[in-house]
C-alpha cells in the first residue's frame, strides 16, 4: 500500500503539449561557380597576408572595500541530538519492585537526552512525575506500551507532529500483542531543523520478525518513515527490536 492521500497530495493531471510540425527542409543547392581569372588569382597569392587584430587590453580594477562582496559565511555546524532508548520492563520495575525508588528517572536524569523512546512503558506520566521530569520534558503515550518524550525548552512538536501504526504481530508460540511504531516530528526551536523520531518494540519470537517475518516488518517500518517524514528531516530510530545482529 502506498502513502495516504492526506500526506502525499495527488498531483494534477499533466496536459499533453502538441509541438508544431516543422516545415520540410529545403534541399541545399550549390550555386554554379564563377570562372576564375588566372592572372587575378596569382596576384592574390602574391599579396601579403593580412595581420590579425591586436588583442583587447585587459585591466584589473581594485574595488573599494565597501564594494567587495561579503565573504561567504562558514557552513552551519551540524545539529547534535542526544537520544535515549530504554526498555522499562514495567512488569518488573513497577509491578514487582514498585518503582525501585525511582531508578528509571535516576537513569534518565543522568543522561538528560534531547529525546527518548521508552518501551514496556504503561504510563509515561508516572515516570515523568516521580522524578520531577515534567519540568523538563513533554511526554507522549503511544500504543502497545510505547512512549516518547522530548526536552520542552529546546524542541516543539510540528503541526502534524505525532502518529503510530501497527507493523507486526507476535508469533502464536509466544504471543503477547500486536507491535507498533510511534513517531514524533520535532522542530528545534533555535535552528528550525526538524527531526523525525521513531520508537519501536519488535515482535516475538526473538529473531522471527513476528508472524509475517522480518522482511515484512522491516518494510512496514521503512514505509512509516517514508510516508510521514518530510524532505530534510533527520531520522532517528530507536527501540527494543527483539532481534539479534545478523537476524
Amino acid at each position: 500500500m502506498g502513502c495516504s492521500m492526506s500526506k502525499k497530495a495527488a498531483a494534477g493531471a499533466i496536459q499533453p503539449t502538441i509541438m508544431p510540425q516543422a516545415a520540410p527542409a529545403q534541399p541545399n543547392v550549390l550555386a554554379k561557380p564563377e570562372p576564375v581569372n588566372a592572372a587575378e588569382f596569382k596576384e592574390k597569392l602574391a599579396a601579403p597576408a593580412p595581420q590579425p587584430a591586436a588583442a583587447p587590453a585587459q585591466a584589473t580594477v581594485a574595488l573599494p572595500a565597501a564594494a567587495l562582496p561579503a565573504a561567504a559565511s562558514a557552513p552551519a555546524a551540524p545539529l547534535q541530538v542526544k537520544a535515549l532508548t530504554y526498555n522499562l520492563q514495567w512488569w518488573s520495575l513497577y509491578g514487582e519492585r514498585k518503582g525501585n525508588d525511582g531508578s528509571a528517572t535516576t537513569i534518565i536524569e543522568a543522561a538528560m537526552p534531547d529525546v527518548m523512546g521508552l518501551q514496556e512503558c504503561e504510563d509515561v506520566s508516572k515516570v515523568m512525575i516521580e522524578g520531577g521530569l515534567t519540568a523538563h520534558y513533554t511526554a507522549v503515550q503511544g500504543p502497545h506500551a510505547l512512549a516518547a518524550a522530548f526536552k520542552t525548552a529546546t524542541w516543539e512538536l510540528a503541526a502534524v507532529g505525532e502518529g503510530h501504526e501497527v507493523v507486526a504481530m507476535d508469533e502464536a508460540e509466544q504471543f503477547f500483542s500486536s507491535r507498533s511504531v510511534m513517531w514524533l516530528r520535532l522542530v528545534h526551536k533555535e535552528s528550525k531543523k526538524a527531526v523525525f523520531f521513531l520508537n519501536h518494540h519488535g515482535p516475538l519470537r526473538i529473531n522471527s520478525g513476528g508472524r509475517h517475518g522480518g522482511p515484512v516488518t522491516a518494510e512496514k517500518i521503512v514505509r512509516a518513515i517514508h510516508c510521514n517524514a518530510l524532505p530534510g528531516d533527520g531520522v532517528i530510530t530507536v527501540g527494543t527490536f527483539n532481534a539479534q545482529v545478523g537476524s
